[in-house]
């Protein structure tokens, strides 16, 4: 994918206002690490929190941005985020330099894909237990996700994080006998253990309608045994 190209600013003020300000003309503080070899120093710049916010919900978090200082263009990836914790909203990001022709390490989701016949046709349940991978590749050739296709898979079968695909150029670096993902029995809950957990299952119309006539039968029933039992009056014997 082709990288993201960002116009960002040098940010000269510092504190709170600075900070509403920025938020309040849709731009977010952010810092640029300098470069690997510690002969730059990090750089405090103002970015498009849109175009970021945008990129990390739609593309993911291993995007490449081609950062756009007016002096020149610095190729960097986010290596980390911070938002607020009530509106969500972005208030700083750190961008880290890359060099294309250096390979790096990286961790990339996994998603799965396909209708395993172990769940459709054997009734088993699919469990997920792997949801990133680290690999190492060349900045460019970073998947933004790692499908697993479980298309094959049935029941009580599981796929390894070795059996994964890789895209060309990508190195697997966690462990392949990882589990990435599992088909499994579904577990039975029994009626105490519902009871236990306070779960009452919901009767059918047929089940109400019997219940009501069961209920109905007994109380006539209690109500014939009542009046037999009534005493019955002294005649009178004059």
């Amino acid at each position: 994918m082709a990288n993201i190209d960002l116009q960002a600013k040098k940010r000269d003020g510092r504190g709170k206002n600075d900070s509403r300000r920025l938020r309040h003309e849709g731009m977010a503080p952010a810092v640029l690490y300098g470069d690997s070899t510690g002969s730059e120093g990090s750089t405090a710049i103002i970015i498009p929190a849109k175009t970021v916010d945008y990129t990390l919900s739609h593309i993911g978090d291993n995007a490449l941005y081609d950062i756009d200082l007016g002096e020149g263009t610095a190729t960097a990836r986010i290596v980390d985020v911070q938002r607020n914790p009530v509106s969500g909203i972005l208030t700083h990001v750190d961008f880290a330099p890359v060099n294309m022709r250096e390979r790096i390490e990286i961790t990339v989701p996994i998603s799965v894909i396909g209708d395993a016949p172990g769940v459709d046709e054997e009734g088993g349940v699919l469990q997920q237990v792997a949801y990133e991978v680290q690999v190492e590749s060349l900045p460019g050739d970073i998947p933004q996700e790692i499908e697993v296709d479980v298309s094959s898979l049935g029941l009580n079968e599981n796929l390894t994080l070795g059996d994964l695909t890789l895209p060309n150029g990508v190195e697997l670096l966690s462990e392949a006998e990882e589990v990435a993902v599992t088909i499994t029995q579904p577990t039975e809950i029994t009626d105490e253990e519902m009871e236990e957990a306070g779960i009452v299952e919901d009767l059918s119309d047929e089940e109400e309608a019997a219940a009501a006539e069961d209920g109905e039968e007994a109380t006539a029933d209690e109500s014939t045994t009542e009046a037999g039992d009534e005493p019955q009056e002294a005649g009178d014997g004059n």
